[in-house]
């Protein structure tokens, strides 16, 4: 990874300058000082094209809207990161905590990472919430390093998710993916970052609806890229693991939380758990695509990754099993 620093400022005092610069990550201003270290950059394997614009709205909340149109508009502005405030964008920082406060209406220049809830400087304009909780509109932070929005779950089981960030110097704002149990820094993606919703509810956005007092709520599936109703039964693209959706909530199983009203199976023209199906992934490691269920290490992290039918998926009990989220691998590809 790439680090820079700039500062916004002509003259700093040693107190100043001992207290800033023992600031890291995504930090932004803190007072009248402006220290970069950004996130840094993303394996191309591990990216994927399943975190589409159309996924995302379809699984976006009405009364969440109002947050992902306003990240979405710096995506397709293609706002470039920059820790300074910027006049084209109403004087938001335009780095990773920059987008989040954007788009959650907080006060220009925005929040930095250690301002938001969980951070050694919480100003109160957020608040911690669990995974459970997690909603389309939140955001992860990891105060030392990184915040990014939370833009859905990909799949059944909740353990690949899409986010909008700012991530780095020379990229604009990015629609990316993740793995829960991907490695940061050393750490699980779960345990590097903690889950935060803003305090003040943004504009087209509703407060946190009340708990629903009527049964049978449906549950939205990234398989199916729709909601469903409840007691529906979908055999997940994903991780091919059967999920019935029970108020609200994905169950794994067929069947097992009462009889499913409705089943969709996957097709079985190659991808019936064993991976071999008819999807290739591109891979910079290799410089050519590469069959569904193939499993690669790659050179940009050394860590391994499955092609599956929406990209790239690291798995971290790769290579060991030879198996990853979508079953056997069809070929193993080391590092040489």
């Amino acid at each position: 990874m790439v680090t820079r620093q700039r500062v916004t400022t002509g003259v700093l005092v040693g107190a100043a300058l001992a207290l800033a610069a023992s600031v890291p990550g995504c930090m932004g201003e803190l007072e009248d000082v402006n220290f970069d270290n950004p996130y840094g950059e993303y394996s191309v394997e591990a990216l994927t094209s399943a975190c589409t614009r159309s996924a995302i709205l379809a699984g976006t909340p009405l009364h969440r809207r109002g947050i992902i149109d306003r990240a979405m508009n710096w995506v397709d502005r293609r706002i470039m990161y920059s820790q300074s405030p910027q006049r084209a964008v109403g004087g938001y920082r335009t780095d990773c905590s920059g987008l989040v406060s954007m788009a959650w209406e907080l006060p220009p220049p925005g929040n930095t990472t250690h301002s938001f809830a969980g951070g050694p400087w919480d100003n109160g304009r957020s608040r911690r919430i669990t995974w459970g909780e997690l909603e389309v509109g939140d955001a992860l932070n990891a105060p030392a390093a990184h915040v990014m929005l939370f833009a859905g779950w990909l799949d059944e089981n909740h353990t690949r998710l899409c986010s909008i960030e700012e991530y780095n110097w020379g990229r604009p704002a990015s629609i990316l993916h993740h793995s829960v149990n991907e490695t940061v820094r050393g750490r699980r993606f779960r345990d590097f970052y903690s889950p935060v919703r803003f305090a003040r509810t943004p504009s087209g956005t509703s407060p946190d609806p009340a708990p629903s007092m009527s049964q049978n709520t449906g549950c939205y599936s990234g398989t199916l890229s729709r909601t469903v109703a409840h007691s529906t039964c979908i055999e997940s693209r994903f991780d091919r693991t059967w999920y019935q959706c029970v108020n609200g909530s994905w169950r794994e199983g067929r069947n097992s939380n009462g009889s499913c009203t409705s089943q969709y199976p996957l097709s079985t023209g190659g991808t019936g758990g064993t991976g071999g199906g008819s999807s290739t992934c591109l891979s910079q490691t290799l410089n050519r695509n590469v069959n569904e269920g193939a499993c690669i290490q790659s050179r940009f992290d050394s860590f391994w990754y499955q092609c599956t039918d929406t990209g790239w998926v690291y798995d971290a009990s790769l290579p060991g099993s030879r198996r990853g989220p979508i079953g056997g691998c069809t070929e193993v590809i080391p590092l040489r």
